[in-house]
């Protein structure tokens, strides 16, 4: 993973949303925003492009199909985290890298990082 990067985080549980920011860290990101509501996500996509997102499944607002779409809309990558298994999810989420809470540093840095090399992979068979 590239050190450097920008990273949007939509998580409404704040324990858990210092523990991602302190692993994303740790591997060198930066974390571009936190926020606990698609309302919040969707208007910060408005004018930035953060290199990928962390979005949990189940948000304040709803759950994070808005946030899905723009994200999906604006080609920027993401990985979902949720108490919520990925049978919980509809076509929104299809090919999206899920992670199931609790999870572990190790778990959370391999699932990162296929999110970011999917895309990767996308963005060269374009």
């Amino acid at each position: 993973m590239e050190p450097g990067r920008s990273v949007m985080l939509v998580e409404d549980e704040p324990m858990i949303a210092l523990m991602v920011e302190g692993m994303l860290e740790a591997q060198g990101f930066q974390v571009a925003a936190i926020f606990t509501r698609n309302a919040q996500a969707l208007s910060f996509l408005c004018d930035q492009k953060p290199d990928v997102a962390i979005v949990d499944f189940s948000l304040a607002d709803g759950k994070a199909d808005p946030t899905a779409r723009k994200l999906r809309e604006q080609c920027i990558p993401f990985l979902i985290i949720s108490g919520f298994n990925r049978s919980a999810a509809n076509k929104t989420f299809d090919g999206v890298q899920w992670l199931e809470k609790p999870f572990s540093e190790e778990q959370f840095c391999l699932s990162l990082g296929a999110c970011l090399n999917e895309r990767i992979g996308s963005s060269a068979q374009v």
